[in-house]
């Protein structure tokens, strides 16, 4: 009944938005100009136009941050229809139905050699990044291990940091919603032309938060409550043609512990006294040649990401300590029609853990090369190829590759055909861990996978835009978790591990259209279809996880004189009853912003305005990661 709902409500909107009676469109996503270095990353080597680019790529710009009123880098990508998982404290990326995500912050890698979130080992808290300090986001999918090494299996995120600009200005924001949800925040900065400075600083609380269970009752997730402080800085100063940065980041998290449910239909939490407390801190130096009249294309950087945790929940303490230190560069040449990248880097990861009086010290070292060339063959044909040499001091060496081929049919179309491998080692834990509950398995191999991509991006005309792609992936030396479990009658455990489950499949299609109705209402339409196979020795059979087996969103916008606003439907289909309370759900998130002036902006946000149940990943408890029903934020802005 639930399900058939849903689908006349979905029916229903988009019948009344075809039919003209409310529509939007951003702005024209192929001028979108992208400063991704090491080839399509790294705030950047190159200012490449979305045309020009032989890959499924997404740019969330400025002005789509500064309308949209985001509060977390989370909430950007889930409105620029980038599927996260959110699991309590932690919320992760997933691209063409995959959560092995690499997640950059201006080119500097951020995934940490650990577990995040139970299943997700592989995953970055993409919050820790403070949305304040966010220029852009650039969003590229399909493998980059070339690129960027190991971890880039589905795709890379490079989150793009604002630069200070010339003169004084303070902006500051602050923020009220469901569940005393506050935030307030602080930007400021300043200098001439030579020198300049930027600092940010947000606090963040929220009581816990509400969900509806299956059965439509309302309950108080326990222990769900946030408590977050961040703040950055950066330093440029700008020499004749060159330019040296140093910045910092540091955020602090005393969040509640409240990931998952024990009992749904009572409101029972599975870790009621457990606690979250995490600091993550960067610090880095760049300089970059030619930055004024160049572009990012060569430099050299050095940086160290560190992280402290003490939490955990009864009698499972979680605390590490852990360092990641890179020096790395690269050098652009443009030699008549190639442009040539080329780059090397070294890292070294270094984790301490105590828990529960059992502890482990371990560290690993990366070497690496690689080399990237964009080859204009002219008559519109394009060739893009690199290869990566990595050497990882337990598993040795290994190449990673890439081709794209890319045909500018005219000046806003054009047809890609790339093929990308990627490499993602075990993480630390994944071999050493040794507790209670986890013991790692040192004999683990590498997943390597390859990934074959067709797309189309068309400018049709002034008013219809276009995209569509196709992807085949296939990877082998899965990793998987095996549960650990109580032996009866004992207070004994045997704890959990992780195995290479053998191979995965995953096929899918993304298609988009952008409809531009006058000049202030449009639509935007798009439809993702993920298929996710598995081989455990047995052959392939359905993976019953998938958690959006089909997504249908359709957005509704108005944007004229001191008024900006986005609607925005999403329905999923397609879910397996076995592992979810519901094959599909509707949710319906809103926008509204109004600019008084130049220096004052206001604006309302809802969410999940349908007030659907449901839960973002499935568990042997049904309904266990239940997410929050409909709430709302109210904020105002002002610069001076």
């Amino acid at each position: 009944m639930k399900s058939m709902m849903n689908k006349a409500m979905l029916t229903t909107l988009v019948g009344l938005a075809l039919s003209g009676s409310a529509v939007s469109l951003a702005a024209d996503v192929q001028d979108t100009v992208y400063d991704f270095g090491e080839a399509i990353t790294t705030a950047s080597r190159m200012a490449e136009k979305k045309i020009d680019v032989p890959a499924d790529t997404t740019v969330i710009t400025a002005e789509t941050i500064e309308k949209g009123n985001y509060s977390k880098v989370s909430d950007a990508l889930k409105a620029n229809n980038v599927p996260v998982v959110q699991k309590g404290f932690a919320a992760y990326p997933e691209l063409n139905g995959d959560t092995r995500v690499l997640v950059m912050v201006n080119g500097r890698r951020m995934n940490w050699d650990h577990l995040v979130v139970s299943g997700a080992s592989n995953a970055v808290n993409i919050d820790q990044i403070p949305m304040e300090n966010v220029e852009r986001i650039e969003v590229v999918k399909g493998p980059n291990s070339a690129l960027y090494g190991e971890r880039a299996v589905a795709g890379v995120i490079n989150i793009i940091t604002k630069e200070p600009e010339e003169g004084n200005k303070t902006t500051v924001r602050a923020e009220y919603g469901t569940w005393k949800a506050r935030k307030a925040s602080l930007i400021t900065q300043g200098g001439d032309t030579n020198d300049r400075y930027m600092i940010t600083y947000s606090k963040e609380r929220q009581n816990n938060y509400n969900y509806k269970d299956a059965n439509g009752n309302t309950h108080e997730f326990p222990n769900s409550y946030i408590n977050r402080d961040m703040v950055t800085a950066r330093y440029d100063h700008n020499y004749s043609d060159d330019r040296l940065s140093v910045d910092f980041s540091r955020s602090e998290k005393k969040d509640g512990y409240g990931i998952s449910l024990k009992n749904p239909l009572a409101g029972i939490s599975n870790y009621p006294t457990g606690k979250h407390h995490v600091i993550d801190a960067s610090y880095g130096v760049t300089y970059t040649f030619g930055a004024l009249t160049e572009g990012e294309g060569t430099f050299v950087r050095a940086y160290r990401n560190t992280e402290k945790t003490d939490s955990g929940y009864g009698n499972s303490p979680y605390s590490h300590d852990l360092a990641y230190d890179v020096v790395d560069g690269q050098k652009t040449w443009k030699l008549g029609n190639h442009t040539v990248v080329a780059g090397s880097s070294y890292s070294k990861e270094h984790i301490q853990e105590a828990n529960a009086g059992v502890s482990f010290d371990k560290k690993a070292i990366v070497k690496s090369l690689f080399v990237e060339d964009k080859w204009d063959l002219g008559s519109g044909w394009a060739l893009n190829y690199g290869t990566r040499f990595e050497d990882h001091d337990t598993f040795g060496g290994d190449w990673a590759s890439h081709v794209g081929l890319n045909k500018k049919i005219s000046d806003g179309t054009h047809v890609y055909l790339s093929w990308g491998q990627a490499v993602n080692n075990p993480t630390l834990k994944m071999l050493y861990a040794n507790t209670k509950y986890w013991k790692g398995n040192p004999d683990l191999k590498q997943e390597k996978s390859h990934t074959t991509t067709l797309g189309i991006d068309s400018q049709v005309n002034d008013k219809l835009s276009v995209s569509a792609s196709v992807y085949d992936s296939r990877l082998k030396n899965a990793q998987s978790w095996v549960n650990g479990y109580e032996v009866k009658g004992t207070d004994d455990y045997v704890p959990g591990y992780y195995i290479n489950a053998n191979r995965e499949k995953r096929r899918g299609l993304n298609l988009s259209a952008r409809y531009k109705i006058d000049d202030s209402w449009g639509v935007r339409a798009g439809y993702r279809y993920s298929k996710i196979e598995q081989d455990t020795g047995n052959g392939f059979s359905n993976w019953e996880d998938n958690r959006e087996p089909n997504t249908y969103s359709f957005e509704v916008s108005y944007d004229k004189n001191r008024w900006s606003v986005s609607s925005l439907v999403q329905y999923v289909t397609g879910r397996s009853e076995k592992r979810y309370t519901d094959t599909s759900y509707v949710t319906w998130d809103m926008n509204v912003n109004y600019r008084l002036n130049e220096a004052t902006k206001f604006y309302v946000k809802g969410f999940n305005l349908t007030n659907e149940s449901y839960e973002i990943v499935p568990s042997a408890t049904l309904g266990a990661y239940a997410m929050p029903e409909r709430h709302f934020v109210i904020g105002m802005e002002h610069s001076f």
